[in-house]
């Protein structure tokens, strides 16, 4: 269901079209078109589908219905094996075979859509043809075979690192950069520079299939890794890989990267440096210098065509940069949190989401967990090993009441009803060892007034207070019998008779002691 907003949102918003939406979600073609036009057919649009949950988008879409299939391209399919044999003939053009096409079928199909269909029949049957890019529409990315090397000015010790090379090749515009390594966050990182350097962001981002891009290469579904997809996604692309052992799919970019060794690492070879940030600055001084470079063939630079061509057919970049996310698809467990495996922390979510499988989404500062693409929950990220964190308003409405119990808040109850009820509860919460001990007596002592009424149970407080007897089992004994208007006895003085054997306090004294000493 992820892929269906998806096929929209790249559709409308990238202007990407199905052929290419289809590679770069691994669905086919047909599949991509079906449901562009239930889409179509519902009226919905990305600003529709972007706030709705898959339940309501497939509902919607559901209401459509599919166009039947046009008896133009049904013939046309046909006859394009034979039109594709014509076209290798010497001296035969598309438009002289879109002309004889035109002359047996009068209702057929315009010279530009035949030259579509055309054009995707010979990509499928990987028949060789020349590649027009338009401008603003590919990036390639990749890292470069040869590694330049840090070296240690105490030591003398070489620590390899890595190149990341991207290219636009509309206009062949270069960017480099040193990495620590091929990791997702240095190739993420890198991709990103890319995009600030070029002042916008393309449709389609081309990697190699390195595993910070592809989690699980294949020719016709391959897995991409999830931040880089989210990273394509908050700039606006789609992710294409280069098919494997396909060396024509990134052939522009494995020529910018020799360019790079002899333009650029090639006049730093007598150069050392102790950080990547010195190696970057280096980089970035001959880089600026091989894009501003004239190609003798066109008399032009690679900047000059960019900024001509191609630069306002980027897309803008978004207002913030992309925050790195890491992603994990956890099941809610039945006290309804979830649990991040890389910090060993649990986080909450709405109760009603126990068991169900979410997808967790974590940055350095914070936890967004999603259901069904729509964010259900959102937290600061808390490192503490096998800590909770949890927001109230997820828990049942009974585990919060629980929460919400404080040793103030039983006292303001009690000191509502009298106080004497307020000098009960007190001696409770100072009975125990922690205030937590005391709650459910406290709660058992006060939910009396709901049987008995207040008044009752603040005189049946002042009895038992007087007795010096303040459990709750004793105040309710005294309610059900009916004691708490019944004075106590109170018993009168008694004299206790003089007598030789009574010593008296001052026996007892300082005084005496020393005296019989």
């Amino acid at each position: 269901m992820n892929k269906i907003p998806e096929i929209i949102r790249l559709h409308e918003v990238a202007a990407i079209s199905e052929r290419t939406i289809s590679r770069a979600l691994g669905v086919s073609r047909p599949v991509v078109a079906h449901y562009l036009s239930q889409a179509r057919a519902a009226g919905l649009r990305w600003s529709d589908v972007e706030t709705i949950s898959d339940e309501a988008l497939l509902e919607r879409l559901q209401r459509g219905r599919e166009p039947e299939v046009d008896p133009r391209l049904v013939q046309l399919i046909s006859a394009l094996p034979r039109i594709v044999k014509e076209l290798g003939r010497r001296g035969v053009t598309r438009q002289l075979l879109w002309e004889e096409y035109r002359n047996e079928q009068p209702q057929g199909y315009s010279y530009s859509q035949f030259c579509f269909h055309l054009q995707v029949h010979t990509q499928t049957a990987e028949i060789s043809m020349h590649l027009h890019h338009e401008p603003g529409q590919k990036l390639f990315v990749d890292f470069a075979g040869r590694k330049p090397t840090l070296i240690d000015p105490k030591s003398g010790a070489e620590t390899p690192v890595e190149l990341f090379v991207a290219v636009f090749p509309a206009s062949g515009l270069i960017y480099i950069e040193a990495t620590i390594g091929q990791d997702l966050d240095s190739f993420t990182t890198a991709t990103r520079h890319t995009l600030e350097y070029a002042g916008g962001s393309p449709r389609i981002i081309v990697p190699d299939n390195l595993k910070a891009a592809v989690t699980t290469p294949d020719r016709y579904e391959p897995v991409l890794n999830d931040t880089f997809e989210d990273f394509a996604r908050h700039y606006g692309c789609a992710i294409v890989p280069a098919r494997v052992r396909k060396p024509r799919d990134k052939a522009l970019v494995e020529a910018a990267v020799n360019l790079v060794y002899t333009r650029v690492l090639a006049r730093l070879r007598d150069r050392q440096f102790a950080t990547i940030e010195e190696l970057n600055a280096a980089l970035w001084e001959h880089l600026g210098a091989l894009n501003d470079r004239t190609m003798k063939l066109i008399n032009v630079s690679r900047r000059q065509r960019f900024e001509y061509n191609e630069r306002e057919q980027l897309q803008p970049l978004p207002l913030t940069p992309y925050i790195l996310r890491r992603f994990e698809q956890p099941r809610v467990q039945l006290n309804y949190h979830v649990y991040l495996r890389a910090d060993r922390h649990y986080y909450s979510v709405p109760h009603t989401y126990r068991r169900k499988t979410v997808k967790l989404a974590y940055s350095a500062r914070t936890v967004e967990i999603y259901h069904n693409n729509e964010r259900i929950a959102a937290h600061r990220r808390d490192r503490r090993p096998h800590g909770y964190t949890t927001t109230v308003h997820h828990m049942p409405s009974a585990h919060r009441t629980m929460v919400e119990w404080t040793p103030e808040r039983f006292r303001r109850w009690a000191r509502g009803i009298g106080a004497h009820t307020e000098m009960v509860i007190a001696a409770q919460l100072a009975a125990a060892m922690v205030p937590e001990q005391s709650f459910k007596r406290c709660l058992g002592v006060l939910s009396l007034a709901k049987r008995y009424g207040a008044d009752r149970l603040e005189a049946a407080c002042r009895r038992a207070d007087q007795y010096g007897i303040r459990t709750y089992r004793s105040i309710k004994s005294i309610l059900e019998k009916g004691l708490e208007d019944q004075q106590p006895d109170v018993p009168s003085e008694y004299q206790l008779p003089l007598h030789d054997n009574i010593r008296g306090a001052r026996y007892y004294g300082r005084q005496a002691i020393e005296e019989s000493r």
